[in-house]
């Protein structure tokens, strides 16, 4: 008779203690990135441990244990004593404010206390992290981060990251040359905007997006020597409808911070501003149209729900051409772009 019992010192535990250990491995990984380890091994590759406690400040103890885990992790390899960079942690040496480096002060400073809250937030059908963790009365990740000008730079170092490289794919894969004047919903600071002025020279852009936002904007392209083609207006985009005379508009990372029923309500409101043969993109996180993944999907998913807004999610690219036929959208294709990222096409019928 065989034992089908679990051997607990087999390798069948691995990926739970994959699991076990992510938050630890988390930590090595940031603790590094906030000495300048990897900085300074690109610098300098081969240091030993003695040197790596004097260039960083600290106790040969402590560093040992930093060096222990970093190189467990793949994230450093040791050479006789000698300690290098890997494949892994070479991309964290450079530009500390570009991807992938401006990630890790993001998941370190603003999503790490509050994704402890995960289960309640569940449970509650509320972002509970961002409730228990995050200063300030908004209902939105969002307006508490302005009472932290430090964790405000740090997020949107990371958002402005990751905007630069899905719009310089997107000026590249998205073609608008049909199309006279873009509308861009929530588009933030002009990253997405600029870069299709540049690409287009023909289209008008107008952004819309908060009263604050739109200030900051209409600096920034005034700067660029843009004004003359592009506009931010404040407004907000669930009280107050859009503007009319645009036949293309665009949600750019988005609609997924919101409830399906919100992002029907906004899709509704681009319909009633545009006229048949206007075009309409969603530029959003890839989800699995089963279901299934990627793991960025997730993340994000628990992301939204725990602390941004809690009623977002990855939503799907069929969720989002159900929605769009709702209101008169017929689906023209998808893109894939930036890291990650698709853009899902529909023209008003």
């Amino acid at each position: 008779m065989s034992d089908t019992s679990i051997d607990p010192s087999t390798s069948s535990i691995e990926p739970l203690r994959e699991l076990f250990y992510g938050h630890y491995r988390f930590q090595y990984l940031s603790a590094a990135c906030q000495f300048g380890l990897f900085e300074l091994l690109g610098r300098e590759p081969g240091l030993t441990r003695k040197d790596v406690a004097e260039r960083l400040g600290i106790e040969e103890q402590p560093a040992r244990i930093l060096l222990l885990g970093c190189t467990s992790a793949g994230l450093l390899r040791k050479e006789d004593d000698g300690y290098f960079n890997t494949a892994v942690s070479a991309p964290l040496a450079g530009k500390l404010d570009d991807i992938p480096a401006a990630f890790v002060p993001w998941e370190q400073q603003i999503n790490y206390r509050p994704m402890f809250w995960f289960y309640e937030s569940l449970k509650e059908y509320s972002n509970v992290g961002l409730q228990k963790e995050v200063p300030g009365d908004s209902p939105t990740l969002y307006g508490r981060l302005a009472l932290d000008p430090a964790k405000e730079t740090v997020f949107h170092n990371m958002m402005g990251s990751v905007s630069r490289v899905m719009a310089e794919e997107l000026v590249q894969e998205l073609d608008l040359s049909g199309y006279t004047h873009l509308l861009d919903i929530g588009g933030g600071t002009a990253v997405n905007a600029t870069h299709l002025a540049r690409r287009w020279p023909h289209l008008q852009i107008t952004i819309a997006d908060l009263p604050t936002v739109a200030e900051r904007a209409n600096q920034k392209i005034a700067s660029l020597g843009l004004g003359d083609r592009v506009r931010a207006i404040g407004l907000d985009v669930f009280k107050d409808e859009f503007p009319k005379g645009c036949d293309a508009v665009l949600f750019g990372h988005f609609l997924e911070i919101w409830s399906a029923e919100r992002n029907k309500e906004l899709i509704a409101k681009a319909a009633r501003a545009v006229e048949p043969g206007a075009g309409l993109f969603v530029a959003t996180p890839l989800a699995h149209d089963d279901e299934t993944g990627p793991d960025v999907a997730a993340a994000l998913s628990a992301y939204f729900l725990t602390i941004a807004s809690g009623e977002g999610m990855v939503y799907t690219p069929k969720e989002y051409e159900e929605w769009a036929a709702e209101f008169g959208f017929e689906a023209s294709g998808r893109l894939h772009v930036g890291i990650g990222d698709i853009v899902i096409k529909g023209t008003k019928r």
